[in-house]
């Protein structure tokens, strides 16, 4: 099915497994990745110099590093995976919205992994073989190639060092055959501009319980907080993980309503 086929079909909201990835920086000040690990802090030289044309020795690379650092996965841990499906009950939409969080990275993608590789078992075994599909907000772009990324690290803790089968098939299928629904594509209908999902939240009223921070500023809090109050510090991270599946789940079911 096409991508707006499939957002404009009142009942593909049923068939979607909605994530989202939260990681924070690994070292929170580029003086500290300088000392904790001197060969990734010469890679970010590289890539400061490279991309941002900012010198490591000016005083703007401390707010490069911490402004861009985040969006890359080697620079980065996930600390939070939220994932959740929908089902109607009594004509109304019920969410079942699972939270995994903790400072053992390995731990919380071990427990995702899991999860898909069952989604995975039971798609294959279908029939016809039906696979979930994928939905978040900038999935394509950064929580997917993170997630992977980020499993190469650990892949060797787990009993089962494979990438889930509906990740992989993801990665090599065609667009028209992708079951994965990126809200920062819907959104652009077609044109070509980036909205924040804040922005798209605001604007349509969607419900939050908080108001969704940039990925670098969720990072910088976390660090704030965590030398003194380390559980209020991932509950935050947790619930910016939380609130931000929540309110692509009432996306998607605005927009099936078209």
């Amino acid at each position: 099915m096409e991508l707006f086929e499939e957002v404009f079909n009142k009942a593909t909201i049923y068939d979607m497994m909605f994530f989202n990835v939260k990681a924070v920086l690994i070292h929170p000040t580029l003086e500290e990745l300088q000392k904790e690990n001197p060969a990734l802090f010469d890679r970010w030289k590289y890539v400061s110099k490279s991309k941002y044309n900012t010198e490591v020795s000016n005083e703007s690379a401390v707010n490069t590093y911490e402004e861009k650092a985040i969006f890359y996965p080697e620079f980065s841990r996930i600390l939070v995976i939220t994932y959740a499906e929908v089902r109607s009950e009594d004509g109304t939409l019920k969410r079942d919205l699972k939270r995994i969080a903790g400072e053992d990275e390995g731990n919380t993608i071990g427990i995702f992994m899991d999860v898909l590789h069952q989604k995975s078992r039971e798609a294959v075994q279908s029939t016809p073989q039906y696979f979930p599909i994928l939905t978040g907000h900038n999935i394509l772009n950064y929580d997917l190639p993170l997630l992977i990324k980020r499993f190469l690290i650990h892949k060797n803790n787990f009993t089962n060092r494979q990438l889930p089968f509906i990740l992989k098939r993801n990665l090599g299928a065609k667009p028209w055959e992708s079951r994965v629904i990126d809200t920062v594509t819907v959104w652009k209908f077609n044109g070509n501009d980036y909205t924040p999902l804040m922005l798209i939240a605001d604007y349509l009223g969607l419900k939050k319980t908080v108001d969704l921070e940039p990925l670098p500023d969720v990072s910088r809090q976390y660090w704030e907080m965590v030398k003194t109050e380390p559980e209020k510090a991932l509950d935050f991270v947790g619930l910016q993980s939380a609130n931000q599946t929540n309110v692509v789940i009432q996306l998607m079911n605005e927009l099936r309503q078209l």
